[in-house]
């Protein structure tokens, strides 16, 4: 999908993102983790885009892609300088929900309401999914390890605090 030109009517009004964020794909079987192996899809910065994109995305597509919603000008990569000395909340998430979870957690994250904690909610640099068999794991990525508590996260269908793990980031380099 190319980024130059509105997946919606130029005619709508358009309501633009306080911060635009990218989506990026990783094909899950591909074992090279530099940048290179890491597709940009689509670069959001009005809410239409949004919903275009993200109701667009089959269900088989998020089940089975290891996808990203990055804020603009962060790589989806631990080694990323503003995702170094971060970490990620991390919760299981059956197969049977994730599609509903994904997209109410991007509409979160872009909405910027994944959090009361103004502080934490400015500390988001993004989500992932990444498959498994039978589930997906889904992690809110951190630019810094200050706020590890996940009752802080305000639930969304498929996660909530218990049964999720913090985990620092730990960058090769």
């Amino acid at each position: 999908m190319e980024d130059s030109h509105s997946l919606v009517d130029s005619n709508m009004q358009q309501h633009p993102l306080s911060d635009e964020w990218c989506l990026w794909a990783h094909l899950p079987h591909d074992t090279d983790w530099s940048l290179n192996s890491y597709k940009n899809i689509y670069n959001h910065k009005t809410v239409e885009d949004v919903i275009s994109v993200t109701e667009a995305l089959p269900p088989k597509l998020v089940k089975n892609c290891m996808l990203f919603v990055m804020r603009k000008g962060i790589t989806p990569l631990w080694e990323d300088p503003k995702n170094r000395s971060g970490g990620c909340f991390s919760y299981k998430v059956n197969n049977k929900i994730v599609y509903e979870c994904w997209t109410k957690l991007t509409y979160g994250l872009i909405g910027e309401t994944l959090s009361a904690n103004k502080k934490l909610q400015k500390n988001i640099n993004g989500i992932t999914i990444s498959p498994k068999k039978n589930f997906c794991i889904i992690k809110i990525w951190l630019a810094n390890c200050d706020h590890q508590n996940a009752n802080e996260i305000n639930c969304q269908s498929g996660i909530d605090a218990q049964g999720c793990l913090f985990k620092k980031h730990a960058p090769e380099y």
